[in-house]
């Protein structure tokens, strides 16, 4: 596990999504040029991921995020929501760099632990448990990360426990394939209330722009 920042951004009224990509993907640019660097990673909802509608199962409180490390939280545009972050990889994938967009999607699942866990219990299921019984029932999602959070790092930030992020090559790698049949369904649907909060997660589709990465 790495330690990491993430950063998130809501899209101005007066501006596009495309706009909002484009301004975002800059910022991710200028963060790749400081040599202290080792992560940037951009996502955002800029209107091309392809997603289809199932994927945008909650509402979003933003619109975009920036995943980085080796660098202080103040290198990047200001945020509307910051965290610390341990980033753990589930299930890798190759993926391009130097801004090169990765096919498909990739969406962002903030999630909130049940109020009778810790959030080291929390963890620990999502961890040990919950990424066991996704990469085995899930045969269509080919990236997956767990980002714990471990610091909020900026005011009224949403109190969340962590972000799962899940990639998809295809929207119907996303339809045709996030289960590998009813007994897969089943298993993640059994699981994911064992310790997370269903009513208060977001779900966020978006493009990802990958301009450095260790792994």
């Amino acid at each position: 596990m790495t330690d990491a920042l993430i950063a998130f951004y809501r899209k101005p009224a007066d501006e596009t999504p495309a706009e909002f990509g484009e301004r975002l993907r800059s910022a991710a640019t200028e963060l790749a040029e400081d040599d202290r660097a080792t992560e940037v990673i951009a996502f955002v909802d800029d209107g091309e991921s392809g997603a289809p509608p199932e994927a945008s199962a909650y509402p979003s409180s933003y619109d975009g995020a920036l995943v980085f490390s080796g660098l202080p939280l103040d290198a990047a545009p200001t945020p509307d929501a910051a965290y610390a972050v341990g980033r753990r990889v589930i299930k890798a994938r190759q993926r391009g760099r130097g801004g090169a967009r990765t096919e498909g999607f990739t969406i962002l699942c903030p999630s909130v632990r049940l109020p009778f866990l810790d959030h080291e219990q929390f963890d620990a299921h999502w961890r040990d448990n919950h990424s066991r019984v996704h990469v085995k029932a899930s045969p269509g999602t080919c990236h997956y990360e767990q980002l714990i959070i471990n610091e909020a790092l900026t005011p009224d930030a949403p109190e969340w426990d962590g972000v799962g992020l899940l990639s998809f090559a295809s929207a119907s790698e996303y339809t045709e394939r996030l289960f590998d049949g009813e007994e897969g369904q089943r298993a993640i649907f059994e699981d994911i209330p064992r310790f997370v909060d269903i009513e208060r997660g977001e779900t966020l589709p978006a493009t990802e722009y990958v301009y450095r990465d260790d792994i």
